[in-house]
């Protein structure tokens, strides 16, 4: 990571000195993590490309869902933690990382926002919400969007990994 200098006030130096000392961490190792997930959602927001893995189509641009290309109504935030989760399908994105970029950074302890929230996007996207075959629950870590794969005919398709 490049060195970075950031000058604070004395009430917000005051209010971070605190935060570190609760966290039993030092100000500079806040500051850090901080600027990284900062960081981190930039590169998020750069990714406007549509994505669709099986039946499911976003396209981040016009803030549209399909599924099996009828369009899905979503709430902004249920677009936002879809949209991630797409992003980085396949790959297992821990309960605070979801909660951070749904809701920012000041969020990572509120799993009932996530486990509603997750529920009601099941309801909309999946056959059988009880046997999600898209939105996949890592247990005791959080949640990932089925990995996409690819048949023989070129056709995308939510696959599980079976390593």
């Amino acid at each position: 990571m490049p060195t970075i200098t950031v000058v604070l006030s004395a009430s917000l130096d005051a209010v971070l000195r605190q935060t570190a000392a609760l966290r039993g961490r030092s100000t500079e190792d806040v500051v850090n993590t901080a600027v990284s997930q900062y960081l981190g959602g930039r590169e998020y927001d750069r990714s406007n490309l549509a994505i669709r893995i099986g039946n499911i189509e976003l396209d981040p641009a016009r803030r549209l869902v399909r599924k099996n290309s009828v369009l899905v109504r979503l709430t902004p935030t249920e677009f936002d933690l879809l949209h991630y989760l797409m992003v980085y399908a396949g790959l297992p994105m821990t309960h605070a990382r979801l909660l951070r970029a749904a809701w920012g950074l000041e969020y990572g302890g509120e799993l009932e926002y996530l486990r509603t929230y997750v529920r009601q996007l099941r309801k909309k996207l999946e056959d059988d919400p009880a046997e999600p075959k898209y939105l996949l629950t890592d247990a005791h870590y959080g949640y990932r969007f089925a990995e996409v794969t690819v048949d023989r005919k070129g056709e995308n398709h939510p696959g599980r990994r079976l390593d």
